[in-house]
């Protein structure tokens, strides 16, 4: 029994010792949770990011008019001012007329002297135009006379080469004939027989001439020598053989004069062959010359017919003229008038370019506004209220007693001295508003509707300019599961004042987004929901 009393009151104290600890843990809790900082949350929704643009602007007349004088007249008084509202009768300013008077004296005399150039200009043009005339018809008669003497050239020629060419050929139809060589040779022969035969006979006669003479004188060459009348019978028979043989002489071959007519014909034909040649290579220079002739004829009749220099002095010299006689008709107007400048219509005086004793300027020598002309409002936008209004949106116009009138945007354009600033201008209606007048100008633009939307408190940018968003994830703590902020990057697609529009991806619909924090959070720091 006592065994189970004990057991039984330490069962007891077990479970007193399970619940302390139990409240004990409890009371930690607690504690540690009422440390913790802690945040809102809100949800990425689907909606259009709305934008509202809204500034100050001023009235400005609706069409400006410049009162132009002639430039480089000195002016004597101004009258008008800035602001001044003038009428078509009103002086603005006045000019000297003694510098007036000059100037014009001046211009008369420069005058005179360009319709003096331009009479010498003249008459220099038309007598170079005569002269350039007959140089040209010149030019055209050289040419035609080229093409006659050079073809008259290239025929004579053509004529003394077929002349040539008809004389060698008729000339070696009618050769020269000569005895061949062979028959030269032949004849040759023949006489050389004939002469030893003659001599052989003469020599036979000569000695039995003198066997005879000897027998005659009564001596003897030898005891065989015949007597003298044997002697003279021999005699007379070598006589009468020598006589017999020489009268039947064989003329000696002589082909001189064959020869010498033959050399003459050779000569003839080469004479001829050579004035053949000389003809031909004539024909050919004289058809070349021919060709250069007629080229240079032709390029000085191209020459003639050629543009001359470009001189365009002449029409400089008209145009300047008329531009001082303009100049001179509008002096003498001003002079009309006494040298006073008015305005074409009533206006207001919105600038002055002009300077007592100083010369006019080109250009406007004053602006003024015109009253009947419809005002327009004028309104300076940034670059990032641009994005949101374009030409031809409607904006709520804020002038005078007149509030959130509607008007069409009627030109924006960028400012061209700041290209971070852009002006936009809505034309008003006939007689609403005055110049200078201040107005309010105030655009709400719409976007698309985009899927994932978060407030604009929840949204964080880093030191590198990076977005992120603080989510609420739950993780395993010392006390349990836990909430902790976590850092998401995220890409922004459009804001405004409360408002982002953030790209799908990294978050969705359920995600939970803090939106405010007791105590500053980063990433991965213990929170809990506000109560």
């Amino acid at each position: 029994m006592e065994f189970l009393k004990k057991q039984k009151k330490i069962l007891a104290g077990f479970c007193i010792f399970l619940v302390l600890m139990y409240a004990c843990t409890l009371i930690s809790k607690a504690v540690y949770a009422s440390k913790l900082p802690q945040v809102s949350v809100a949800r990425p929704g689907r909606m259009a990011i709305g934008h509202q643009v809204e500034a100050e602007g001023i009235v400005h007349q609706g069409r400006e008019y410049a009162v132009n004088a002639l430039s480089g007249l000195r002016v004597r008084t101004v009258y008008a001012h800035v602001g001044d509202r003038v009428t078509a009768e009103s002086v603005l300013f006045d000019v000297d007329l003694e510098d007036l008077e000059q100037q014009i004296r001046e211009k008369e005399i420069a005058i005179e002297k360009l319709r003096l150039q331009i009479s010498d200009q003249e008459k220099n043009r038309a007598l170079q135009q005569e002269k350039e005339e007959i140089d040209r018809i010149r030019a055209e008669e050289d040419y035609e006379r080229a093409l006659e003497d050079a073809q008259g050239g290239v025929d004579k020629a053509e004529r003394e080469r077929q002349i040539a060419e008809r004389n060698l050929k008729e000339l070696k139809n009618d050769p020269v004939e000569t005895t061949s060589e062979a028959d030269r040779k032949a004849a040759q022969a023949k006489y050389d027989v004939w002469i030893k035969e003659a001599e052989r006979l003469k020599a036979a006669m000569d000695q039995a001439k003198a066997e005879w003479d000897a027998a005659a004188a009564g001596t003897t060459v030898s005891q065989n020598e015949p007597g003298a009348a044997a002697a003279k019978e021999k005699y007379e028979k070598a006589k009468t053989a020598y006589e017999n043989h020489m009268e039947t002489p064989v003329a000696k071959p002589d082909y001189s004069a064959e020869d010498a007519s033959k050399e003459a014909w050779e000569k003839e034909k080469r004479a001829l062959e050579d004035t053949a040649n000389a003809a031909a290579w004539n024909k050919s220079d004289a058809g070349a010359a021919k060709e250069q002739e007629i080229e240079e004829a032709a390029r000085r009749l191209d020459d003639t017919q050629r543009e001359g220099m470009a001189d365009s002095s002449l029409e400089i010299n008209r145009l300047e003229l008329s531009f001082l006689q303009a100049e001179l008709a509008a002096c003498k107007r001003v002079l009309e008038t006494g040298g006073q400048i008015c305005p074409e219509a009533e206006g207001i005086v919105t600038r002055i370019q002009v300077s007592p004793g100083e010369r006019v300027p080109d250009g406007a020598a004053i602006v003024y506004a015109d009253l009947t002309s419809p005002m327009q409002f004028t309104v300076s936008l940034t670059k990032e209220q641009k994005k949101y209004v374009n030409q031809g949106d409607i904006a709520e116009l804020s002038l005078g007693n007149r509030k959130g009138e509607e008007y069409a945007v009627d030109y924006i354009a960028e400012n061209e001295a700041n290209p971070d600033v852009y002006e936009a201008r809505i034309l008003l209606e006939e007689g609403l508003g005055t110049i200078g007048q201040s107005g309010t100008f105030r655009v709400d633009a719409q976007s698309d509707t985009y899927q994932c939307c978060i407030p604009l408190a929840a949204l964080h940018e880093d030191a590198n300019h990076r977005k992120f968003v603080y989510i609420v994830s739950e993780r395993s703590g010392i006390l349990g599961k836990e909430l902790a902020a976590e850092v998401v990057y995220v890409k922004v697609l459009d804001q405004n004042d409360s408002y982002a529009a953030i790209e799908e991806g990294m978050i969705d619909s359920e995600t939970e987004l803090i939106t405010d924090a007791t105590e500053t959070i980063e990433d991965r720091t213990v929170v809990r929901y506000k109560e």
